[in-house]
């Protein structure tokens, strides 16, 4: 299994994105890696000493945070994403993963990968811890701003194929997201949505859920639109970094504190897991007829080493054909099913 790392994407990028590939490799990823830029920037990064499993390919050219994306990649076509992308289209890669521009990776995807037949619009199918110890996963967590009904119906097919496949869940069930768990809640979105999931045989369909629940587990997935989703994924950001702050200042701020933190190790280590989301925030493009895997601007190198690892279980899972073979099974299972 080979995949391509966008090396000049991210915040961090190249020194991060490249210990990541490495902290990848060392921690028993089976997959090579490939890091697409600037050859002699890579190359400075990565040392002297040989690294079995990684090659580089040189990509001049960076698709910055605040370019357009569809527009810059159309006029330019030696930038590291589209080169990354480009080499999962020719088979000399099996993913594809960045921590550069979101929208850029998603156009990349869009352009070059194309749409699986049957997907409108792709979804962004990131991951929230859960009380439960399992996580959730959050369908569109910000690819489609304006979303229709049939699209949430895809989004829920796909993301139920990404959480038997990547996750080992059998029959994950799907919450809507909603104002209230009565079936007649939200907008028009929300109600015409819950008719067709509903109707959908293809899914376990649990009903509609409140902001609340996803936390909690109450369902496997989460379905909604692309700026709901952002909203609520990034909010739930800010939330843990309070809870990391207010617990790193606030109760073992000072001397005392400091002896707590000694006494208390155990179950501090413990939360320190709960509230670390450098393995829930990168999420795969459902829709695309290849792997791709967006994960956040600011990644250092243990995000980065999760981001490989879910294209890694993406791959060998076959993810991308499970979506496609439920996109044909489920051809005129309803209105909009695969419009």
């Amino acid at each position: 299994m080979r995949i391509a790392v966008d090396a000049m994407g991210g915040d961090h990028a190249p020194d991060e994105i490249v210990r990541g590939a490495l902290l990848y490799r060392d921690s028993g990823g089976v997959a090579d890696i490939i890091l697409v830029g600037r050859e002699e920037v890579v190359r400075a990064a990565l040392g002297t000493a040989p690294r079995p499993g990684i090659t580089v390919v040189d990509a001049r050219d960076v698709v910055e945070m605040h370019e357009h994306p569809s527009s810059e990649l159309r006029r330019r076509t030696d930038t590291s994403i589209g080169v990354a992308t480009e080499l999962v289209k020719r088979g000399a890669a099996d993913a594809v993963v960045s921590a550069g521009n979101t929208g850029a990776t998603m156009a990349s995807a869009v352009l070059i990968l194309k749409r699986i037949p049957g997907i409108d619009r792709p979804a962004l199918c990131g991951m929230l811890p859960t009380v439960k110890g399992t996580p959730a996963c959050l369908i569109d967590a910000g690819a489609t701003m304006d979303a229709e009904a049939h699209n949430l119906l895809q989004y829920a097919q796909m993301a139920s194929r990404f959480m038997e496949r990547v996750h080992g869940v059998a029959r994950p069930t799907v919450g809507l997201m909603s104002v209230g768990e009565e079936s007649g809640k939200g907008g028009r979105l929300q109600h015409e949505a819950h008719a067709l999931l509903s109707g959908a045989a293809d899914i376990t369909f649990f009903g509609n859920i409140e902001g609340r629940d996803p936390l909690r587990g109450t369902t496997d997935i989460v379905v909604c639109d692309g700026f709901t989703g952002n909203v609520l994924a990034k909010g739930m950001e800010g939330v843990v970094d309070v809870f990391r702050d207010g617990i790193r200042n606030d109760i073992f701020g000072g001397v005392l504190g400091k002896i707590a933190y000694v006494i208390a190790l155990g179950g501090v280590r413990k939360l320190r897991g709960r509230l670390d989301y450098d393995e829930y925030v990168s999420a795969p493009l459902l829709g695309v007829g290849g792997v791709s895997v967006v994960t956040h601007g600011r990644a250092r190198a243990n995000m980065l080493r999760h981001a490989i690892k879910v294209a890694e279980r993406s791959v060998s899972q076959g993810l991308i054909g499970a979506i496609q073979a439920g996109q044909k099974a489920g051809q005129g299972a309803g209105p909009g099913a695969t419009a």
